[in-house]
């Protein structure tokens, strides 16, 4: 997903919000909230928010018309327009998500990603009990829960027909979900397949003979300038070097116990030991002579 436009949907007691703002500072991308565009606009009292607040005040929905309308005017705004966005809260009906897709090929924006977090009903009760106490009886929660997934389901299809939605597994944890989300931005990662994590970084140091390991971030603008160049790598060397490349946010650590000064790095290990790292941006000849030097 080159553009970072990302639609989260989820049921209550997923934390979609939550997620939507650690996705957001991962990625460097605005966080967009309908909740707290409808807020802000009642509490200024603006026009949008006097439409508004009837139908807030009554457990209720708040039109279409006024919802698109107060997206539109955040949408609009240059850090959005540039940066690309991720949204929750909206849409919320097929109208909704039909009109804002009209919209976005308006502006010259190609069609969002979207992702739905999907629970086991028994899990989200039991966080929903844990997040209310018991102010709301477990049937009332059922209920809602039942009434979501009835108005998500045409949102759902809708997506899934243009190859919009992708499933993530909301029963992880939260980091977990977390990293799954953040890995929707990596389905053209190249020849080079990223490292999930520090365990998994530590099993392939230990098993691989010759293993090359690019660190990099995706708001990285120097990364983005090595990333062709190991994929390249991989490709060339692909039967007999394993060419890997790990995420700097999703894995802090990672630079602090190698001794990383700066991204990019790449690191070049052989038989569990670390023989040379690169820093900064090089020519390929660099990174295949560095690698050659391994082979040796």
């Amino acid at each position: 997903m080159t553009s970072k436009q990302l639609i989260l949907l989820g049921p209550p007691g997923m934390g979609v919000k939550a997620h939507a703002i650690a996705l957001s500072k991962r990625w460097h991308v605005p966080h967009v909230s309908m909740g707290q565009l409808i807020h802000e606009a009642i509490a200024k009292e603006s026009t949008l928010g006097l439409e508004a607040r009837p139908y807030v005040e009554a457990g209720e929905r708040v039109p279409d018309a006024v919802a698109m309308k107060l997206l539109r005017r955040r949408f609009e705004q240059p850090d959005v327009m540039l940066q690309g966005w991720v949204l929750d809260g909206f849409p919320r009906t097929l109208a909704q998500a039909e009109t804002f897709d009209r919209w976005l090929l308006a502006v010259g924006h190609g069609a969002a990603q979207v992702a739905y977090l999907k629970s086991l009903t028994g899990l989200l009760i039991k966080r929903l009990v844990a997040e209310n106490g018991q102010d709301e009886p477990i049937s009332a929660i059922r209920q809602r829960l039942t009434l979501y997934k009835e108005e998500i389901a045409p949102l759902t299809d809708y997506y899934q027909q243009r190859e919009q939605l992708t499933m993530v597994n909301g029963n992880q944890s939260v980091a977990e979900i977390d990293y799954a989300l953040s890995q929707l931005g990596q389905e053209d990662a190249g020849a080079a397949r990223f490292i999930q994590d520090e365990s998994e970084l530590d099993s392939l140091i230990e098993k691989e003979s010759l293993l090359v390991v690019d660190c990099m971030a995706s708001w990285c603008g120097s990364c983005k300038l090595v990333t062709p160049l190991i994929d390249q790598l991989a490709e060339t060397y692909r039967e007999r070097v394993n060419v890997m490349k790990i995420d700097f946010d999703a894995n802090k650590q990672v630079p602090k116990r190698f001794g990383l000064k700066g991204m990019p790095a790449v690191m070049f290990f052989k038989d569990g030991e670390l023989m040379e790292t690169l820093t900064g941006v090089k020519p390929y000849q660099a990174y295949s002579a560095a690698l050659t030097r391994c082979l040796e």
